[in-house]
């Protein structure tokens, strides 16, 4: 047997309860939704970004903001057309993306943005789950 091979059974044994092939429970990870604020022309640059981290939902709100241009300059925005990134990322996840986030906010010209995360209490089926969180070792 192969070494992938092997590797996906066990992972697949690590992940779901073989009588009823739920995830077990230890291997469960939260959920978040990231709402990422950035400008409009920037938002395609942001959304593959996002996909690096595993990322399986993903949309995009176009916008204009209300703020004067003194108040975009103090808070260091360009352009009053924005994006809003909505994306369901692993609780596990978070803290290299907002990492990387900050680290690009900081570096592209024009790249500045606003992202933060809020809680999901709950989703309703195993699938929507293993799709959510990009685990699609799904046992029939």
């Amino acid at each position: 047997m192969s070494n992938k091979k092997q590797n996906e059974k066990i992972k697949d044994k690590e992940v779901f309860n073989k009588r009823n092939n739920k995830p077990h429970p230890s291997n469960i990870k939260k959920l978040k939704i990231l709402i990422t604020i950035v400008d409009r022309s920037k938002s395609l640059f942001y959304l593959d970004l996002l996909e690096q981290f595993e990322v399986n939902m993903q949309m995009v709100i176009l916008g204009k903001g209300t703020a004067t241009s003194e108040m975009l300059g103090y808070l260091g925005l360009a352009e009053p057309e924005k994006a809003v990134l909505i994306s369901c990322i692993r609780e596990d996840k978070i803290k290299d993306i907002m990492a990387t986030l900050q680290e690009k906010f900081q570096k592209i010209k024009n790249g500045k943005g606003i992202a933060y995360t809020i809680s999901m209490s709950s989703i309703i089926g195993v699938l929507t789950y293993q799709f959510l969180s990009n685990n699609q070792n799904i046992k029939k």
